[in-house]
């Protein structure tokens, strides 16, 4: 079994957590008069994201399915974090 990742799925990590590098416009945005709650998300939305790409670098070369949940959880996590902003 080969158990190095390949190049492609690398860059697909990568492209997949990039999108956190906004989050200084995500915590602009944020409305000051809403509850401190939902700010401890989106304060803890970059490091989810780095770990779960992190994570599915390292399932790879055994568990591919769930390398693609985790890459799927961060696609949904950066779509949940700009609703949670802009609605």
């Amino acid at each position: 079994m080969n158990r190095r990742v390949p190049l492609w799925f690398l860059v697909v990590i990568i492209a997949v957590v990039l999108p956190v590098a906004v989050f200084p416009k995500l915590l602009s945005m944020w409305p000051t008069s809403d509850g401190y709650e939902m700010k401890l998300l989106l304060w803890l939305y970059p490091g989810y994201v780095v770990a779960s790409g992190f994570f599915a670098y390292l399932c790879w070369p055994s568990r591919r399915l769930e390398s693609w949940i985790l890459i799927v959880f961060m696609l949904l996590s950066h779509v949940a974090m700009w609703s949670l902003v802009i609605i």
